[in-house]
């Protein structure tokens, strides 16, 4: 029996889903946008591009955790599913601790350059005239979300449970 959605698994599967699902949204209406202007009338814009990869970028990072919480990372539960119950719980420690580590890398490592792009006050290439550093800023924040997400699984583990079972249908099971 799966507990009551707290505050912030309503604010995670809430609102972040939504704005990453959002910002994904309005990167494709960009991109076909841009596509049927210069099919069909010759016409280019030069900020189209570079805002198609800022929105994917925003919508990939700020959907990390809640794509791991609803079961939706690559996992390999074919081997996984079949050890015995110990070795499968060691299994998702090593794999619990793998994934704290790398999203703590990834924080860390997107600091210096966030704050590089932020003290150089570099700015997009086109027309949109956006800081760089905002751009960037996606990246720790996902860092942390997805920080949040393995550290609920090791509280998870650590209370006897499954870390990684899926809270939905995954698309096997569809």
């Amino acid at each position: 029996m799966m507990p009551a959605p707290n505050r912030w698994d309503r604010f995670e599967s809430g609102f972040v889903l939504n704005l990453g699902a959002l910002l994904f949204a309005a990167a494709t209406l960009v991109m076909l946008s841009e596509g049927f202007n210069r099919s069909f009338r010759g016409l280019s814009f030069f900020w189209a591009e570079e805002s198609v990869r800022f929105l994917m970028i925003w919508a990939f990072f700020l959907t990390l955790g809640i794509t791991g919480r609803s079961g939706h990372h690559i996992r390999t539960e074919l081997l996984v599913d079949r050890m015995p119950p110990k070795l499968r719980r060691a299994m998702h420690a090593v794999a619990v601790a793998a994934g704290l580590l790398f999203a703590a890398v990834l924080f860390g490592s997107s600091l210096p350059q966030l704050w590089r792009y932020y003290t150089m006050g570099m700015m997009s290439e086109s027309d949109l005239d956006l800081p760089q550093w905002v751009v960037f800023l996606a990246m720790p924040i996902g860092a942390a979300l997805y920080f949040g997400y393995y550290l609920r699984s090791l509280l998870t583990l650590l209370r006897g449970g499954d870390p990684f079972a899926s809270s939905g249908p995954t698309g096997s099971e569809l």
